[in-house]
C-alpha cells in the first residue's frame, strides 16, 4: 500500500460523521501495525509493494476524519492493540476475550478501506448492483460505529490469523508464503460479478468486510461478534476462492521484492552487517527461515530479479 495507490483521495467534510470542523490526519490502516512491523524487522523500514525502492516510515494517510471521529476510531484501535494484536504478536497470547470494541474496530479499518477506494475512484466500474451495496455498506457501518445501530447486519466482519506453515498439500502455494502471510500489510476491494469484499491484511491479522456476499455460510469460525466472543488460534473453513485470491497476493508480492534495485539491495546488506543481532532475532528473518524450510533454495529464487538491467531506484513494484 502506498500513496500512489490514492492519488486524488480527498475529503472537505468528515468522511464519517460529514461535519465540516478542520479534518485530522488519519490512517487506513492503523499505525501500530506499521510500527510494530518497523519494530519487529531486520532493518528497521519499511517498503511497499507499489514502490519496492522507497524506504518509507508510515502506512498511508490522509485528512478524512473530524477531531470527534478520530478520536472515536483511535480508542477502538487502542483496546484492539493493547489487548488482541501486541499479546498475539508478542506470543503472550494464543486467543483473547473481547467485548464490543473488536466488531467496532474491525468495522472502522473495513469502512476507512472501502471509503478510501470510492473516494479515489478505484470502484467506480462496479456493476450498478455492487455499487448500491457498496453504498448502503458504508452507510450501514458509518451508522453502526456512530451508535446508532446495534451490529452491522449483513455487512459482516470477518478475522482470522494466519501464521508460518513447514508444510503444505496445496498446489501452487508460493515460495514466499510465509513472508507474505507474517510480513505484508495490504489493503483491497475485491469483486467479482455478484460478489464484493473488503480486504485488510495487518500482518498475521486478516479482516474481511462483507460487501455482497452470496453464501456466508462458506465462511465458518471467522465471524466477529457485536457484544464479546473469543479470538486468535482455530480451525476455519473459507470458501476456496478466497485462499486462491490470498495466493495470486503472495506471488505479486514475490515479483515486487524482485524489483528492487541494487542500490536498495546494498542499503538492505549493509542494515544487516551493521546490526546482526537484530537481524537474526527479527521477524522477517525468521519468515524467511520457514520459507527456506518449506522450498529450498526456490525461497530465495522466487524473490530475485531475472534481470538488473531495467532496474532503477524510481521503479514501482508490501511492507518489507
Amino acid at each position: 500500500m502506498s500513496k500512489l495507490l490514492f492519488p486524488d483521495a480527498n475529503f472537505d467534510k468528515c468522511a464519517l460523521c460529514a461535519g465540516s470542523s478542520v479534518l485530522q490526519t488519519s490512517h487506513i490502516i492503523p499505525s501500530f501495525v506499521f510500527r510494530w512491523f518497523k519494530d519487529s524487522s531486520a532493518t528497521g523500514h519499511l517498503r511497499f509493494g507499489e514502490t519496492p525502492n522507497l524506504r518509507v516510515q508510515d502506512g498511508f494517510k490522509c485528512r478524512m476524519l473530524c477531531t470527534y471521529c478520530e478520536q472515536l476510531l483511535s480508542s477502538w484501535e487502542k483496546k484492539f492493540s493493547e489487548i488482541c494484536f501486541k499479546q498475539i504478536v508478542e506470543g503472550r497470547a494464543t486467543r483473547i476475550r473481547y467485548s464490543f470494541w473488536m466488531l467496532k474496530f474491525a468495522a472502522s479499518v473495513s469502512w476507512r478501506v472501502l471509503r478510501i477506494f470510492y473516494a479515489a475512484g478505484q470502484i467506480s466500474d462496479y456493476p450498478p448492483s455492487l455499487l448500491s451495496s457498496i453504498d448502503d455498506a458504508l452507510s450501514v457501518w458509518s451508522n453502526y460505529m456512530l451508535g446508532k445501530r446495534p451490529h452491522p447486519g449483513r455487512y459482516e466482519q470477518h478475522m482470522f490469523l494466519v501464521d508460518t506453515v513447514d508444510s503444505s498439500s496445496i498446489d501452487g502455494i508460493p515460495p514466499n508464503i510465509n513472508r507474505y502471510f507474517t510480513r505484508t500489510v495490504q489493503c483491497d476491494v475485491v469483486r467479482n460479478e455478484d460478489s464484493a469484499i473488503t480486504y485488510a491484511k495487518m500482518g498475521r491479522f486478516v479482516l474481511f468486510g462483507f460487501i455482497s456476499v452470496p453464501s456466508p455460510h462458506n465462511w465458518k469460525g471467522t465471524k466477529l461478534n457485536a457484544n464479546h466472543g473469543t479470538f486468535g488460534i482455530r480451525d476455519i473453513e473459507l470458501p476456496r476462492n478466497i485462499l486462491d485470491y490470498m495466493l495470486e497476493n503472495a506471488k505479486s508480492a514475490g515479483t515486487s521484492y524482485s524489483r528492487i534495485s541494487k542500490a536498495q539491495q546494498e542499503k538492505i546488506r549493509k542494515s544487516y552487517e551493521a546490526n546482526p543481532g537484530r537481524v537474526a532475532e527479527s521477524e522477517s528473518i525468521r519468515a524467511m527461515d520457514h520459507d527456506v524450510r518449506l522450498f529450498g533454495n526456490k525461497a530465495f529464487e522466487f524473490t530475485q530479479p531475472s534481470t538488473r538491467a531495467n532496474t532503477t531506484d524510481n521503479d514501482e513494484g508490501n511492507a518489507r
